[in-house]
């Protein structure tokens, strides 16, 4: 790409990219200045251009239209050899996120200046009615000199847009206002709420809603909409109380009861040295204590129920335990029961027992059983077996939360899915999740042997498909296997016989995730068909990849959410 020209931009390098883009260096010839140029990668399938071009735009279109310090210039747009690219001011230092993966937590001092600049940038944006809509920390700049910038607009909400309705889930989940998780309309206050994670994050060390160990994400959305974060001064008594009131109203659950702009948030973070010390509980604050004692009650229960939920764990292990001997002793019994057998038989052929010169017959069922016994034990990676195991396990587990999820919410997938027949289905609706396992002995173990997870996704309104008259048996055929519901309106030529149909399809059709345990390689296959898109795709990904994070991917990119897991799927 580096001497590659994007208008009368040239390229001299690139900075990064990513599944959908890449950023470049870039000189602007006309007056010396380098800038940031971002575009869309080529290789993006045509259906989905569209609806990423239009994201793409978006960002421009909203950014563009913003003039302030704290929020990345956009110098121009246009297009390339049927390349959609922006050229925006190019920002030296670092991302938060770099900084936070590089210490916890932030000095307070540090904190609130970062917090207060991003919060002046939404300000701003309030007065255009721009909603950003996924503000977190890979999303601020920081540079050396301390100046933060508020970077990627493109899922904001534009007064005028209409691509992406104001209640769609967009943004990243740890992040998310309680209304964003909800699918509620939205306004600059859930921005105000998102500020409020970045804020408590640089203090904390990590967002108030997220617990360690945890795999998956419906627990973490569950406890933004419903669990009161818990307060600064309980983590760290040695932060500033005036920030555990900022908080409180930075995260409040009702938009009505936090910042209504995020100026006021922006001064009081300003001034957090010169807020007043905690009052002493008066008469009319009793409700406030009332509230506290809850939540202090809650946190009570909290702990006994992971008390609980160890002693459960624990009490399933040592029944796993109890199996696993139980298949050994099982299989120790087997081995000399066969022994014992061929003994006797080695008697029968012979007339002696142990004799020098035994059968054929027997030669070769002594061969078998060698081979066998080795097959199953001999080169085992014990601990690499149990690893492959427990990721298996932890894999069915966030899938049958997942299975839960799809049935008990239906919810609308923001990517579209392909389906035979149809193409692809805008705005499907993802359902009949259901997740099953199966084991196998491996060296007298029992272990993981895959996973499966299976779900459908219907047509938010029935597709007109046209078939003609010598298809349509094949067609019919095809979808009643699949038990797709569908409706046909059919035409017939002079003598009665069908030349042409219109059949109503509204699905649901079918989709599954086979995740099996390879223990030959100490690795995961996965074997998708139509995720998202048509056929069986495949992909293998060692255990160092197959993180609770990749596993986390995995779930968004069923739900339509993210479309990181695709850099698995594609790479095969």
């Amino acid at each position: 790409m580096e001497g590659k020209r994007f208008g009368r931009y040239l390229i001299v390098g690139e900075l990064g990219r990513g599944a959908m883009g890449a950023v470049y260096r870039a000189i602007d010839p006309l007056i010396e200045r380098e800038v940031a140029i971002k575009t869309l990668l080529p290789h993006l399938p045509e259906v989905e251009m569209a609806q990423v071009r239009e994201r793409f735009l978006r960002e421009a279109r909203s950014a563009g239209r913003l003039n302030h310090p704290n929020i990345v210039t956009i110098f121009d747009v246009g297009e390339q050899d049927g390349l959609a690219y922006i050229a925006m001011e190019l920002l030296d230092g670092r991302t938060l996120q770099q900084m936070l993966l590089e210490t916890k937590q932030l000095p307070v001092e540090t904190a609130a200046d970062i917090a207060a600049q991003v919060a002046d940038a939404l300000d701003h944006a309030l007065g255009f009615g721009i909603v950003h809509r996924d503000v977190k920390p890979a999303n601020i700049m920081v540079a050396a000199s301390g100046r933060a910038k508020l970077t990627d607009f493109g899922v904001a909400h534009l007064p005028t847009a209409s691509m992406t309705q104001t209640g769609a889930a967009l943004g990243s989940p740890k992040y998310m206002a309680p209304e964003q998780v909800l699918g509620q309309p939205i306004d600059p206050r859930a921005d105000i709420f998102s500020l409020g994670t970045v804020l408590y994050e640089m203090l904390a060390g990590r967002t108030p809603f997220e617990r360690d160990g945890e795999t998956t994400v419906f627990a973490l959305m569950n406890r933004i909409v419903t669990e009161a974060h818990k307060p600064l001064q309980q983590l760290d008594p040695r932060l500033p109380p005036a920030f555990d009131r900022i908080l409180a109203r930075a995260l409040a659950k009702a938009p009505a009861e936090r910042y209504q702009r995020a100026g006021e948030m922006a001064r009081d973070l300003r001034h957090y040295h010169d807020a007043p010390p905690a009052a002493e509980p008066q008469a009319g604050a009793k409700k406030a204590a009332a509230n506290v004692d809850l939540l202090a009650d809650l946190d009570v229960f909290a702990q006994t129920f992971e008390q609980q939920q160890a002693e459960r764990l624990r009490a399933e292990e040592v029944e796993h335990k109890k199996k696993e001997d139980e298949v050994r002793r099982w299989m120790e019994r087997q081995k000399r029961e066969r022994e014992a057998f061929d003994r006797e038989r080695e008697k029968k052929l012979t007339g002696t027992q142990g004799g020098t010169r035994p059968s054929a017959a027997i030669l070769l069922a002594r061969q078998q059983a060698a081979k066998r016994d080795s097959a199953t034990g001999a080169g085992l990676d014990v601990d690499a077996a149990s690893k492959v195991s427990a990721r298996l396990r932890a894999a069915f587990q966030y899938l049958s939360e997942l299975s839960t999820a799809l049935n008990d919410a239906q919810p609308v997938s923001d990517r579209p899915y392909a389906a035979i027949y149809v193409g692809k289905i805008q705005n499907p609706v993802l359902t009949d999740g259901f997740t099953d396992f199966r084991s196998r002995i491996v060296a007298g173990t029992e272990v993981f042997d895959f996973v499966m997870f299976k779900y459908k996704v219907r047509c938010p309104r029935p597709v007109a498909i046209e078939v003609v008259g010598a298809e349509l048996p094949y067609v019919r055929e095809k979808l009643e296997s699949m038990r797709v519901q569908y409706t046909s309106t059919e035409t017939r030529n002079d003598i009665g016989n069908v030349v042409r149909a219109t059949l109503n399809v509204s699905g649901p059709f079918p989709c599954q995730i086979l995740l099996r345990g390879d223990y030959d390689r100490y690795d995961i296959r996965i074997e998708a068909e139509n995720l998202r898109q048509l056929g069986v795709v495949n992909a293998r990904l060692t255990l160092a990849e197959f993180t609770d994070d990749v596993l986390d991917e995995l779930g968004t990119y069923v739900l339509g959410a993210s479309d990181s897991f695709e850099r698995f799927l594609k790479r095969l």
